[in-house]
C-alpha cells in the first residue's frame, strides 16, 4: 500500500522554507517584544531597529557600527499588526552578549515603549523556536519579516 504525499499549498513551503532558513541561522536567544498598546507596523519596526542599535552600542561600545562582523544579528516577525503587535526575534550573538542581553535589553526596550516589555528565553529546540516565529508568515505577509539592515542575506525566500 503507498501512502500518499501531502500537498503543500504555496503559504505551507514559504513557511517552511522560512524555518529551515531560520534553523540554519544558528539562533541562541528568542525573544518576543511586547508594546503594549497599538503602534502601526512602521514604527514598530522603527523601534526594533533603534532597540538593535542601543543593544549593540552597550554590547560594542560608540564604534559598534564600524564592527559589522561583531554586532548582534537577528531574524524576526511582527505579529498581529491589527490588534496587539508584538515582535518574535531569533538572535544570534556570541556568549558574552547573550549573557548580558537579559541585564540590558529590558532597560533599552523600556526606555523606547514605557508600557512594553519582553520575553527572553534560550534557544534550545531550533526548529521549534522557527516554527512559533513563523506561525502567522505567509507570502503575502512577507513585509513582516525583519532582518538587520547590517546583516547581508544571501538566502532569498521566494514569495
Amino acid at each position: 500500500m503507498t501512502q500518499a504525499t501531502p500537498h503543500l499549498t504555496r503559504a505551507d513551503k514559504y513557511r517552511a522554507e522560512c524555518v529551515r532558513w531560520m534553523s540554519d541561522f544558528g539562533p541562541n536567544l528568542f525573544v518576543t517584544f511586547a508594546f503594549n498598546r497599538w503602534v502601526s507596523m512602521d514604527e514598530a519596526q522603527r523601534t526594533f531597529e533603534e532597540f538593535h542599535q542601543r543593544l549593540d552600542r552597550k554590547l560594542l561600545g560608540r564604534s559598534y557600527f564600524d564592527r559589522p562582523g561583531d554586532r548582534t544579528v537577528y531574524i524576526a516577525a511582527i505579529e498581529k499588526p491589527d490588534t496587539n503587535i508584538h515582535i518574535h526575534a531569533l538572535f544570534r550573538m556570541t556568549t558574552e552578549q547573550a549573557a548580558d542581553f537579559g541585564d540590558i535589553a529590558p532597560g533599552i526596550w523600556t526606555k523606547l515603549v514605557a508600557a512594553g516589555n519582553l520575553d527572553i528565553q534560550p534557544v534550545r529546540h531550533t526548529e521549534g523556536a522557527a516554527r512559533y516565529v513563523t506561525k502567522a508568515l505567509r507570502p503575502e505577509t512577507s513585509d513582516r519579516l525583519l532582518t538587520p539592515p547590517h546583516m547581508e542575506t544571501t538566502t532569498k525566500i521566494a514569495a
